[in-house]
């Protein structure tokens, strides 16, 4: 897939000039708005807004909040970054940026989770399968590809792989009018109450949601429990017999692990090797990326 190329000619747009699409994956918060315009009037805009240049035409890619803000302060004018490109590359831009942060919240990070989930597919069809089956095993040992996206992701928000699987468990069935009713909801979402809702029946999860968000219910895995008595969740064989695997592991002595590894070393290298592959094709993606950046600037 073709990459993002940054575009050093255009560092400064009129306001009027930006689009904002209205598939922005993060809706605006008036409370963050009133603090970054605060922030500009004393400090200035100290990180330029994130555009695509589209025939033309300028969307944007990064900086919703800041872009608001400048328009309530009456700005005309903003720095920019530009890139050209494909959607997909540019796309993820947008995710990275705001999984970055760390203000997002456990809703927020599902939903960016499942879109950097889908763009990694469009860059990877050939792993959708491995993807999928793996989700639902909590494994992605047999797929590098899928490792990869996993460690990456991993990587760039901070947070242990596991969490990762959950968060693009749940993202996959959130829908945007579902999204929209659980940001204003009275009450606080929390990680084990979105598990509850991917486990959930469709039907299920919108009554539920809905008395969720109209305040009902104090937690929304109680309002799916009033909906029906939950399934309990199948205990995944794989993920048993990994921790057996790490227990064992971690009580044995150094000479009894170098024996292990002897002794099933034929099964083990390839395993290491194909995961090694597939973190080193991220790592070099990675790195070619930052190439192209610095030298077109």
């Amino acid at each position: 897939m073709s990459r993002a190329v940054f575009v050093p000619t255009v560092a400064e747009l009129r306001l009027d000039q930006i689009e904002v699409t209205d598939d922005r994956l993060r809706p605006v918060s008036p409370i963050a708005v009133e603090a970054i315009a605060q922030s500009i009037k004393e400090n200035g805009l100290l990180f330029p807004l994130i555009v695509r240049r589209v025939r033309g035409s300028f969307e944007l890619v990064d900086g919703g909040h800041r872009l608001a803000a400048l328009l309530t302060l009456g700005r005309e004018v903003a720095a920019v970054r530009c890139y050209e490109g494909p959607a997909g590359p540019i796309r993820q831009m947008e995710i990275d940026a705001n999984l970055a942060r760390a203000d997002l919240s456990e809703l927020d990070l599902a939903i960016h989770m499942a879109a950097r989930r889908r763009e990694y597919l469009a860059e990877h069809p050939e792993t959708a399968q491995g993807i999928a089956g793996a989700l639902g095993r909590w494994d992605a040992s047999a797929d590098p590809a899928l490792a990869s996206f996993v460690g990456l992701t991993a990587e760039i928000t901070g947070l242990n792989k596991r969490r990762v699987y959950k968060l693009v468990s749940v993202g996959a069935v959130l829908d945007k009018v579902t999204a929209e009713k659980l940001r204003g909801a009275p009450n606080r979402l929390f990680l084990n109450d979105l598990l509850a809702l991917g486990r959930a029946e469709p039907a299920r999860r919108t009554e539920a949601v809905e008395a969720f968000a109209a305040g009902k219910f104090p937690k929304l895995a109680k309002a799916l429990k009033a909906q029906g008595d939950e399934p309990a969740p199948k205990k995944d064989p794989a993920e048993q017999q990994m921790l057996a695997l790490g227990a064992a592991w971690s009580r044995a002595s150094a000479a009894g692990r170098k024996r292990w590894i002897a002794d099933v070393f034929a099964q083990l290298a390839p395993m290491v090797a194909a995961e090694a592959r597939g973190r080193h094709e991220a790592a070099a993606a990675e790195l070619m990326q930052l190439i192209d950046e610095g030298g077109a600037e």
